[in-house]
């Protein structure tokens, strides 16, 4: 019988994995290459994200230097680029509250560059975190998500403009919920003195909060239990009574006394918040943070702020708070209140930045996001050109995923993907026959190196092509929404190579009356058998078992020889 054009096609399949598994990967190319050189950059050939497993795709390069501690995993891309990745507020909100956001990130970036560098920066030779401690950085991951052309939109429509005072951009703070008032800024950051822009004012449109006000509890015994975890209580006995009192030394935040039977302990909210934080969790993760109506479920912290009171009532410890966060500069919780009542964004901004204006500034250029630091490890995947520290270009179209590890400071070693130097072979190993028109079916592929792949008909071509690693993996074809029979190719290349598959048939069927209106589908299958799979994976279930007894027998003569030369 003479095989059909799937046949054909699978039988391809077969043989680019066979490929893949049979030749020993050593004899093709190095799985490792030498370390180099760091800082060691990893530049985009495409215009899709790059990958970091374990972080977040990323815009623009990534660069990975060698610390002491390990490697160091920074994103570097224009400011405007940067500021697509912030991840501060919800990407639903108000588009006024969004705009207001985007321009005070601006501003805090603005003023971060014009200042030395602090904290991880200095130590590490980046401009910015990515964390909490300076702007909440996703990368693409923000972008690209749901609501995230909400964000972009709102990037975009402020781009380049910042809140300034006498001229200057200004250092614009801004936290969740204040709980109903700013605080000055030298009643959070007591050692910074003040800033005549921040000062206290009303924030009465925060109530939409979930933390605009917040109550948690806990039980003497569990209390004590932390605070004797923390060093803390020791010899003071059975704690028997809470209480919170004004502050001794005048700050915005009071005191709190603990009594026990044999003694009292005084500490302010802010130590005793920043030791329950860390400890209650470990010692009661089921209760603490404790439940509370937010996206989570919990509150984000044992004690979101120090703004807050307590009492002790039959044993129980009870603390009721107020806001999130220091609460200096913009609330985002009542930008998002003022956007509801129709103020706009440069009202929202001088309403919380006293004495400034919202005016254009100029580009500062690129800047270096420190995403991450202290690992051994890092991989990066997608399309990319690799660069060493010398500048010299490593590879020139990298593919898939490479390994990047710490090889001691101001060295990092290259692990190449699985495939990375085998002949370029692909093959279509499963697909549908028949889909229904502008839908999209799921095509089976087999790859025996790292490529660009792109299921294409004939006539026309299919979407843009996406990165695929060696072995198997799936692509996505989306049916003419003209009926007919089209032959259905994948085409790879990896930059020098390409390599087509061999064609199978697919059916274009029109939409049945009903389901013409229908656009959320399911994407096709084959409405076969799925037995008829059964006699394709007996046969590559031989061609591996013929690749493994090659490979093992190569290395079993190997082995002997080296017995017969150590004799």
């Amino acid at each position: 019988m003479t095989p059909g054009p799937r046949t054909a096609a699978r039988a391809a399949a077969l043989a680019a994995l066979a490929t893949l598994v049979a030749v020993p990967q050593p004899a093709i190319a190095k799985r490792k290459l030498a370390a180099v050189v760091a800082p060691v950059r990893v530049i985009p050939n495409r215009s899709d994200p790059l990958g970091v497993p374990g972080l977040n795709p990323y815009f623009g390069q990534i660069g990975l230097d060698s610390a002491s501690d390990g490697i160091v995993v920074t994103n570097r891309l224009g400011l405007e680029d940067y500021l697509l990745g912030l991840n501060e507020v919800p990407t639903d909100w108000p588009e006024e509250a969004l705009k207001a956001q985007a321009v005070a990130a601006r501003t805090y970036a603005l003023w971060t560059l014009a200042k030395p560098p602090g904290g991880s920066a200095a130590v590490y030779g980046f401009d910015i975190c990515a964390s909490i401690e300076c702007q909440v950085f996703s990368g693409a991951a923000v972008a690209t998500s749901a609501d995230g052309r909400r964000w972009t939109e709102a990037v975009r429509a402020t781009a380049g403009e910042a809140v300034l005072y006498e001229g200057e951009p200004i250092l614009a703070r801004y936290s969740s919920t204040t709980g109903g008032m700013t605080l000055d800024n030298s009643d959070a950051f007591p050692d910074e003195g003040d800033y005549p822009y921040l000062v206290s004012v009303p924030s009465t449109t925060e109530k939409g909060s979930p933390l605009y006000r917040w109550r948690t509890s806990f039980t003497l015994k569990d209390l004590q239990a932390i605070l004797e975890r923390a060093g803390w209580w020791s010899s003071a006995g059975r704690l028997r009574k809470v209480r919170s009192v004004p502050s001794r030394t005048g700050l915005h935040y009071p005191d709190i006394i603990f009594r026990g039977s044999k003694g009292r302990l005084r500490r302010t909210v802010e130590e005793a918040r920043e030791v329950i934080r860390d400890v209650a969790p470990a010692m009661f993760p089921s209760k603490y943070p404790s439940l509370a109506l937010t996206a989570t479920g919990r509150l984000p912290e044992t004690w979101p702020s120090n703004r807050l009171t307590i009492r002790t009532e039959r044993k129980i410890v009870r603390v009721a708070g107020r806001g999130w966060g220091h609460a200096v500069g913009m609330s985002q919780w009542g930008a998002h209140g003022m956007a509801r009542l129709g103020e706009g964004y440069e009202d929202i901004l001088r309403h919380y930045y006293t004495g400034t204006e919202v005016d254009e500034v100029e580009d500062p250029g690129a800047l270096s996001v420190g995403v991450a630091w202290g690992r051994k490890a890092v991989t990066v995947n997608g399309s990319f050109r690799i660069v060493d520290g010398r500048g010299r270009t490593l590879v020139r179209d990298a593919l898939g995923d490479w390994t990047f590890r710490w090889a001691g400071s101001g060295a990092v070693a290259v692990d190449t993907p699985r495939g990375y130097g085998l002949p370029l072979r692909v093959g279509i190993i499963h697909a549908p026959e028949r889909v229904i028109a502008g839908r999209k079916a799921r095509l089976t592929i087999a790859l025996s190196r790292p490529a660009v792949v792109e299921a294409q008909h004939e006539p026309g071509t299919g979407a843009q092509g996406a990165v695929k690693t060696a072995g198997r993996s799936r692509v996505s074809w989306t049916a003419p929404d003209e009926p007919g029979r089209y032959e259905v190719r994948v085409a790879a290349a990896t930059g020098k190579d390409a390599r087509s598959s061999e064609s199978i048939t697919i059916l274009v069927e029109q939409p049945a009356e009903a389901d013409a209106g229908a656009t959320d589908r399911p994407e096709a299958t084959s409405d076969r058998s799925e037995d008829e799979g059964f006699p394709w994976l007996w046969a590559l279930g031989v061609i591996f078992a013929a690749a493994f007894v090659v490979v093992l027998g190569s290395r079993i003569l190997r082995w002997k020889q080296s017995s017969w030369r150590n004799r």
